[in-house]
């Protein structure tokens, strides 16, 4: 796939910036230099593990070894975005919220090989958030950028105003969110839930766990954002 060219393309150009040869680098993966020169060419895959042996290797974090920044501000504007495009009568449930904003990140990473924002998720029992999430949503409350009211077994999250701030999204994030947000508006909470808990990224990692993002591109293109017809 292109997402995945591009990665051993970055790989092959972390390698020679950190002056290590072919050989070098297949010493540390375990592996025969002919066996990692399929690597560079796009005719191997990488396990998670291996990425990650990759990233230690050249200094850097996973996150870093993607060229991810971390965005609070640009995940502000997700979540203010997706309150207006996929809630019901101006509400969405907070747990769906989380989902949706997981949904976009790792949709926009499968797609660019950059999420969004480049928050952290967290493997949770109902599926992956966002390590800023509850705090970010906390400090809305408080300060009265939204409500929240109970409903049945819910926690319901509403803006305060309708006049969001989207200036740091792309045309093509904004494409991606309005996506997402108008095939799952009409979804159940539970049905994200359980359509998360199939996906990669969460079925690979542990409770408690953060997710790498790099787990999405080993995803079926068709199960990376759209429900299961």
């Amino acid at each position: 796939m292109e997402n995945y060219t591009q990665l051993v393309e970055r790989i092959t150009k972390l390698r020679e910036k950190s002056g290590l040869t072919q050989e070098q680098v297949a010493s540390n993966l375990g592996l025969s230099r002919q066996r990692y020169i399929l690597v560079e060419k796009g005719e191997r895959d990488l396990s998670t593990e291996e990425l990650e042996i990759l990233a230690g290797l050249f200094g850097i974090s996973i996150v870093d070894f993607f060229n991810e920044e971390r965005n609070n501000k640009k995940f502000l504007q997700m979540y203010f975005y997706i309150l207006k495009h996929a809630g019901k009568n101006g509400r969405i449930p907070k747990t769906k919220l989380a989902k949706l904003l997981y949904l976009a990140d790792f949709r926009n990473f499968f797609d660019e090989l950059e999420p969004m924002s480049g928050v952290r998720y967290i493997r949770r029992e109902y599926g992956p958030v966002a390590d800023i999430f509850f705090e970010v949503t906390e400090d809305l409350y408080d300060t009265g950028k939204i409500d929240i009211e109970p409903y049945n077994d819910a926690m319901m999250i509403k803006s305060t105003t309708s006049d969001i701030d989207d200036s740091l999204l792309s045309d093509g994030e904004k494409n991606r969110l309005d996506e997402i947000c108008d095939l799952w508006k009409d979804k159940r909470t539970a049905e994200i839930v359980n359509f998360t808990h199939q996906q990669k990224p969460w079925l690979a990692c542990k409770d408690g766990e953060y997710i790498p993002y790099t787990l999405i591109i080993q995803e079926d293109p068709d199960h990376v954002y759209q429900p299961i017809a």
